[in-house]
């Protein structure tokens, strides 16, 4: 059964989840990076999926302006070698990398 997200506004897919850990659901990322730089940390989604596999979205470094969001996609819960990883700064890129990799990790 696929359940609706919100991510900095937008709806997004996910099927197969478990469990979904959202603090980037109301992020605007339409507002100044200076405006929202507080609520950008490590720890801004985390889905998990029937099949064991997650997906992770985080700024790194936390709270820096210089920062960036990496998505990884895990499988078999090996964090240092991470199925796919993707980075950017734009919120529109952000949300269809997402989308990739809710498709990859939910298969």
């Amino acid at each position: 059964m696929a359940k609706e997200i919100m991510v900095c506004g937008v709806s997004v897919k996910v099927k197969n989840s478990v469990s979904i850990y959202n603090q980037i659901a109301s992020l605007n990322l339409n507002q100044s990076l200076p405006t929202i730089i507080d609520q950008l940390d490590e720890d801004l989604l985390q889905i998990e999926f029937s099949n064991g596999n997650i997906v992770d979205v985080g700024w790194y470094p936390s709270f820096d302006e210089q920062g960036e969001f990496i998505i990884y996609t895990i499988s078999d819960n090996n964090w240092d070698e991470p199925c796919a990883k993707f980075t950017t700064r734009d919120g529109s890129e952000l949300i269809e990398l997402l989308k990739q990799s809710i498709a990859m990790a939910s298969k």
